[in-house]
């Protein structure tokens, strides 16, 4: 980790420091709303260089974006990112993590994510089903218990 990097959460004068670091990521940048959502960010300097968001849907935070400056990235900006995420769930009550992934499997089966059937997805993610349909076995369903 980078000496100097806060892990803080996201307000409503962050959103165009999100989009632009989303759009530099090759991410989409729009319908951001860290009042509905729980984002958190990296700072470094006053620059945003990571951000993460979850949203909530019952006692399940969906892990949605995890994004970080490609010249920042393998200083475990996305690990301090995700915990951050996670601990601000579990404190919301969620007990449930889950996340789709196509890319980094891996990254998440470090924090416990384990792979799971389709059929155990919660109700609330079904167009994330339609996803899956159409990307077929390079995207990964995997969830989680909060402890």
């Amino acid at each position: 980790m980078i000496k100097d990097i806060r892990i803080r959460t996201a307000g409503s004068a962050d959103v165009e420091a999100i989009s632009q670091l989303l759009r530099s990521c090759g991410l989409p940048g729009n319908n951001i709303d860290p009042s509905s959502h729980l984002y958190s960010l990296a700072v470094l300097g006053g620059k945003v260089i990571g951000c993460a968001c979850g949203q909530m849907h019952g006692e399940t935070v969906i892990i949605q974006t995890v994004a970080v400056q490609v010249e920042y990235r393998g200083h475990q900006v996305a690990t301090h990112l995700v915990r951050t995420i996670l601990m601000r769930a579990r404190a919301n009550g969620c007990t449930r993590a889950a996340v789709l992934t196509s890319e980094h499997p891996a990254f998440f089966a470090r924090f416990g994510f384990m792979l799971t059937a389709l059929d155990d997805m919660p109700q609330k993610m079904n167009l994330s089903k339609e996803f899956l349909r159409r990307f077929g076995t390079m995207t990964h369903y995997m969830c989680r218990h909060l402890d």
